[in-house]
């Protein structure tokens, strides 16, 4: 198995479509993994593209490049890479999606009129009314509301708190 890779990569630079399946069939187990992590319908696809992408400009005039125990680790390390640039894009689209979500009308029990709920989100801020409304309308934790606010989890709970002090002022006050 001495430099094996590297003579496939060499003939499926040449042209040599086999050499290729024998490349994606070495670091299938691997391809297989991520994959199943991301667990996107595409997602194989698109780490084989990146696999391919990365034999065809790997410098292969570069000596360390010349030992497969190398070249199989730096392809291996790139397949990560791209495994966590990917798992970063699926993040951010869930993320968009539940923002998408928040903005969906949701009953509001536990009130005696709805209006009782309105007069009390016409005393907070714009902010607060939202912190709370995330909170305890759709249930977001304090963590996450932060991440999605890109403020500090101690913003969020010192809002919930100021927030709680003024609807107790205001009930103890009736």
């Amino acid at each position: 198995m001495n430099n094996e890779i590297l003579k496939k990569v060499v003939s499926y630079r040449k042209g040599d479509s086999e050499s290729l399946l024998g490349i994606i069939e070495i670091f299938k187990p691997l391809l297989t993994k991520y994959s199943k992590l991301l667990d996107g319908e595409d997602t194989r696809q698109e780490l084989i593209l990146h696999l391919i992408s990365v034999i065809s400009k790997t410098n292969l005039h570069n000596k360390e490049l010349c030992k497969d125990k190398v070249i199989v680790g730096y392809i291996a390390k790139s397949i990560r890479n791209e495994y966590i640039r990917l798992s970063k894009k699926k993040n951010k689209m869930i993320l968009n999606e539940s923002e998408l979500n928040l903005n969906i009308e949701v009953a509001y029990d536990g009130f005696e009129s709805e209006f009782e709920l309105l007069d009390i989100f016409k005393i907070l801020s714009e902010k607060e009314a939202y912190i709370i409304k995330l909170l305890y309308v759709y249930c977001l934790s304090v963590s996450e509301i932060s991440a999605f606010m890109n403020i500090s989890r101690h913003a969020v709970n010192q809002t919930k708190n100021r927030v709680l002090k003024k609807i107790k002022k205001i009930y103890r006050q009736k």
